[in-house]
């Protein structure tokens, strides 16, 4: 189970044996440090699908105000199956761009004000004054850094429990934010499993509030809590043997 979120809570189970991580992913994936980054509410850009052009689904069915964490994913998912962003990061300026780039596409990348590679979603719009929204070479780094994070702790308890990928028989998403991502995006930029079937990807919502209502209404469930607390092994990722290693190849996003 994983809780994608700021701090990031990995659980495996397995074999009778639990083990549990927390992993600091950056608050990219709630909109934050995120250049036209915002929560996911009215006027956030929730999903991004790159067809003739690029089509956008606004929360609210409003003008678009920024862009949150569902959207971001989508958007660099795109990014990257369409050879925009390389594997290790890059956002390609206009020059280095794929030659089979549809034209809708590549005249969206353009230089910000310091000189640096942006792919733009929403131009600015004259008449209201309404800013641009862009996707930024800061940003693909930001979304790296919390990608890496997470997908280096499945990595380090996988390996405890001495199992591969392919071997999971349940992924489960869990947190608020969790229920609006998209399977295939989230695989692709390697925020969970590329090697699973996306079938076995399951969304259970707020998990920590659920829990927390059956621990309050149910001694026998505050009981059988309090057991899987005990016989969880909680894993301290900065100190565990071979997390720089594992996060380092982390960084680097799926080729396919």
């Amino acid at each position: 189970m994983v809780d994608i979120g700021t701090n990031g809570g990995i659980v495996l189970a397995h074999a009778g044996k639990i083990y549990a991580a927390s992993t600091a992913a950056g608050p990219a994936f709630e909109g934050a440090r995120i250049s036209c980054g915002m929560r996911g509410t009215h006027g956030a850009i929730e999903k991004v699908v790159f067809n003739g052009d690029v089509g956008l689904e606004v929360i609210g069915d409003v003008a678009p105000s920024g862009i949150c964490g569902s959207g971001l994913i989508d958007l660099l998912a795109e990014l990257l199956n369409h050879g925009v962003v390389t594997p290790e990061g890059q956002l390609l300026p206009s020059g280095s761009l794929p030659a089979d780039l549809a034209p809708a596409h590549a005249r969206r990348v353009c230089l910000d004000e310091n000189g640096n590679a942006q792919f733009v979603l929403v131009e600015r719009a004259a008449q209201s004054g309404a800013s641009a929204i862009a996707f930024t070479q800061r940003d693909v780094r930001e979304v790296q850094l919390g990608c890496g994070a997470i997908r280096a702790g499945i990595g380090i308890l996988l390996r405890l429990a001495g199992l591969e990928v392919s071997q999971l028989q349940t992924v489960l998403i869990a947190g608020g934010f969790g229920n609006f991502i998209r399977r295939s995006s989230a695989q692709r930029i390697g925020l969970l499993p590329p090697g699973i079937d996306h079938r076995r990807i399951r969304y259970v919502g707020n998990v920590s509030l659920a829990g927390a209502r059956c621990a309050l209404l149910s001694t026998n469930a505050r009981k059988r809590g309090e057991e899987l607390a005990r016989i969880a092994r909680h894993v301290e990722l900065s100190t565990a043997d071979g997390f720089q290693d594992a996060f380092a190849d982390a960084m680097m996003f799926p080729d396919k």
